[in-house]
């Protein structure tokens, strides 16, 4: 390797390494595979190797030459965090502010959501229970309804909220698919059918 050909330490003593930690991860991956590889293969990845370092060094050096944005002081948030400020102020100046009829704040929603989950455990709980009763009795191991049934029996011991959120996609599911059907049609009188029978 001749001098103006760069390596992976000379990169790091530049600090290059920084420029883009995804892209140098992903030489440093290359250069250690290389050496368990058959000669044939090694030739083929040192060469890729090299174009990639080379192609990695330029890109590095031409950023550093670039002159920096002017950066925020120190101290100051990043974008991302003055974002994310703005938006948690908002959500509470909304909390705040918005009163239900008859004065009910907004914290009284999270106790009429918490009551609906519970609901919707308990409802999923007895739906289990009325399908796993009236499913049936002398069934081979491998009947369909059985098994559906089975499975849902062992997700309501593992996983009841799971359990809950299936059987909400299952309604959602069955309206979609009554939906989607076409209603049947009227059948034509008698005097319309032989006219449009009619040439």
């Amino acid at each position: 390797m001749s001098e103006s050909e760069p390596s992976l330490d000379s990169l790091r003593a530049e600090g290059a390494h920084r420029h883009d930690p995804v892209r140098f991860r992903y030489l440093e991956v290359l250069a250690a595979r290389l050496p368990a590889q058959t000669p044939a293969v090694q030739q083929v990845l040192a060469g890729r190797l090299q174009a990639a370092m080379a192609d990695y060094a330029a890109c590095a050096r031409a950023a550093a030459s670039r002159p920096q944005a002017a950066t925020a002081p120190a101290g100051a948030p990043s974008a991302l965090e003055a974002l994310n400020g703005d938006l948690a102020a908002r959500a509470r100046a909304d909390a705040d502010a918005v009163l239900l009829d008859g004065g009910a704040s907004v914290s009284d929603m999270k106790s009429v959501r918490r009551f609906g989950e519970v609901w919707s455990k308990i409802s999923a709980e007895q739906q289990v229970a009325e399908a796993i009763t009236r499913g049936p009795e002398n069934a081979g191991p491998l009947n369909a309804h059985r098994l559906v049934l089975r499975s849902l029996a062992l997700m309501r011991l593992l996983s009841p909220d799971y359990l809950r959120h299936f059987l909400s996609q299952m309604d959602t599911l069955l309206w979609l698919e009554q939906a989607a059907a076409k209603p049947a049609r009227t059948p034509l009188r008698p005097g319309r059918a032989a006219r449009s029978a009619k040439p």
